[in-house]
């Protein structure tokens, strides 16, 4: 649904989706990435993993069998003799945004705790509050619970009905961060992995986060090397890089051909439209 609310009469909206897939087979695994453009303005990415696991045939039959758990160290059963090796996944999404124009700016806003006053009935509360991130070095960012924050992209030169600047916020869903040391080839080859968020100044020739040839790489390339200029990023042409991974600790449902498993995140209008954009759908 598109909304509902329940007062004196019950008011719903039906939602439909406009769904571009593209499926792509890279070895042993299986990638579908889906846009989903919304009756509310939103557009939702999500990836499923599936395809098969690549595997090791080993001399122990089950993991009960494992004894020495030395079969099963670095990997899982995931049939009678057979270990598929723990492994993660990672993807960038290279977002050029034009929001009302190609003068945009990257919001981190920041939500924290705030101490009232010793004789308050309330005791706190919390606030949010935009910094707007002029350098690539300032618009890195990692996912925290502890410290979190949201991720606006924002036409300064715009503003709504109610006086904030027209934008769209970048929401993750589930998520990971690498598990792999720096000096690691995996890891240096694919630095892209250190942050969640990175924002550079828009560049033709700036299209992969890895760098063009990764596998032929000696480590750093793509936006690591890019962002180390730390060049403004305020009031520009701007794209903002998106990294989504997981850990795949893999299980018996693998064997012999994958659930699709399931990541996305969203891109949500803030302040875009004057009210609800999906008001006028069909009861």
């Amino acid at each position: 649904m598109a909304w509902r609310h329940d007062g004196e009469v019950v008011e719903s909206r039906q939602m439909r989706n406009l769904v571009l897939r593209t499926i792509g087979t890279f070895d042993n695994y299986d990638y579908v990435c889906d846009w989903i453009f919304q009756q509310n303005g939103a557009i939702r990415v999500r990836v499923g993993a599936t395809g098969e696991d690549n595997i090791s045939v080993v001399k122990t039959r089950t993991a009960a069998d494992d004894t020495t758990g030395e079969a099963g160290r670095y990997g899982r059963f995931i049939a009678e003799n057979v270990v598929a090796p723990n492994h993660d996944h990672f993807l960038s999404f290279r977002l050029d945004f034009d929001v009302d124009g190609t003068a945009n700016s990257f919001v981190r806003e920041k939500i924290h705790m705030e101490r009232l006053p010793a004789d308050s009935q309330r005791k706190s509360l919390w606030v949010a509050e935009p910094e707007i991130a002029k350098t690539e070095e300032q618009a890195k960012a990692r996912m925290s619970m502890e410290k979190p924050e949201n991720w606006r992209i924002i036409n300064p030169s715009v503003r709504s009905s109610v006086g904030y600047p027209v934008g769209y916020e970048l929401i993750p869903q589930g998520n990971a961060m690498s598990l792999l040391v720096p000096e690691d080839y995996p890891q240096k080859r694919a630095g892209f992995t250190d942050y969640h968020i990175w924002v550079t100044p828009y560049r033709e020739n700036e299209r992969y986060a890895a760098g063009d040839y990764p596998f032929r790489s000696k480590g750093g390339e793509g936006l690591p090397t890019w962002t180390k200029a730390n060049r403004p990023i305020d009031n520009t042409d701007i794209v903002v890089w998106y990294t989504m991974g997981f850990h795949h600790v893999p299980h018996s449902e693998d064997w012999p051909v994958m659930l699709t498993a399931w990541h996305e995140f969203e891109l949500r209008p803030v302040n875009f439209f004057d009210h609800n954009p999906a008001l006028d759908l069909p009861k």
